[in-house]
């Protein structure tokens, strides 16, 4: 009886005191704040788990999530009734998006900050209109260029330090806008080709071609994830089961269900908010340093961002739905 109370507004068909709005709400927050932890904890998880430790762990979350979230047999079932043509062409998505981008994330937080990380990941955004307008054909807008002018401000904001020094592209910025390209690639090509796949079914794919990837290439690498788990050191281990449960599990569970219950530009505009979320988690978890370069480059940014939204980035609601779905794991 003591419980009931609390919990009541966790289940709002039952309760008519809360609507589905407040609720989508308080999902949407607690999935921000969620996904603002995943750069700041991979950063620290990199000092003793190698990328491919990291992709795989990362990646069999999100099955995990797929399965608690959609059921084991009604995904495989869906899975097993695809056509032949349909398996290769989730195969070439899932190296791109469960394996190349991972990998190439993971590679770069070793080699520059989360901060840095959290900022250039949004270089995302641009590659998907670029190859957007080059493979689906979308019309180029005032809405495109705005965005990208904007956010590519942002960047070289933080890459020559407010202007005020030289170009300071550190090999893991590269890294990460490497990894942008081709998650936004695998995005693209899901949306040309698979376009009436589920977005669960994919995600579900993706990370299995990266789980046979990692079980094929281990045993030839001189650190494998069983002699890093035995060197992990015990002080880490409230990191691995914030990155596992917190930046993963819960940050996907709860964005689906503010998608259920809230509209797809309300999610989208202030979805952007992770920007600063996992800039200034990176400061307070992790200790980096956040210069006011960093502030008015993730100001930019982040306008760039809300100003590809507001002024019109999808062609309906449920084209917009279908996007943030496929778009969730990156």
């Amino acid at each position: 009886m003591l419980l009931s109370a609390p919990l009541s507004w966790l289940l709002p068909w039952k309760h008519g005191a809360r609507s589905a709005v407040t609720v989508g709400w308080i999902f949407l927050a607690i999935s921000i704040l969620a996904g603002s932890t995943f750069n700041g904890f991979a950063k620290v998880l990199s000092g003793s788990l190698s990328p491919f430790s990291l992709l795989f762990l990362s990646e069999i979350l999100t099955g995990f999530f797929v399965l608690f979230s959609f059921g084991l047999l009604p995904t495989l079932r869906a899975i097993v009734n695809l056509p032949s043509k349909t398996f290769v062409l989730l195969t070439g998505i899932g190296v791109l998006s469960g394996v190349a981008g991972p990998f190439l994330w993971f590679l770069g937080l070793e080699h520059t900050t989360a901060v840095n990380a959290t900022l250039f990941g949004k270089g995302e955004m641009i590659f998907l209109i670029m190859l957007a307008i080059w493979m689906l054909k979308e019309r180029w807008t005032s809405a495109h260029a705005a965005a990208i002018c904007t956010i590519v401000l942002g960047f070289l904001m933080v890459i020559l330090r407010g202007f005020q020094d030289g170009i300071d592209l550190q090999t893991g910025d590269v890294m990460i806008l490497l990894a942008a390209l081709s998650y936004a690639s695998g995005s693209v090509c899901f949306r040309k080709f698979l376009g009436h796949i589920e977005p669960h079914i994919a995600l579900f794919f993706r990370s299995s071609v990266a789980i046979v990837t990692f079980l094929t290439v281990s045993p030839f690498l001189r650190n494998n994830l069983g002699s890093e788990l035995a060197a992990f050191p015990i002080i880490l281990i409230p990191t691995i089961i914030g990155f596992s449960f917190v930046s993963r599990f819960l940050n996907s569970f709860c964005f689906y269900q503010a998608i259920e219950r809230l509209p797809v530009a309300t999610i989208s505009i202030v979805g952007a908010l992770d920007v600063v979320g996992g800039t200034v988690f990176a400061h307070v978890y992790v200790g980096e340093p956040v210069y006011w370069y960093h502030a008015l480059g993730g100001g930019l940014i982040l306008l760039g961002t809300v100003l590809l939204h507001v002024l019109g980035l999808h062609a309906n609601e449920r084209h917009g739905e279908r996007h943030l779905k496929q778009r969730l794991a990156h």
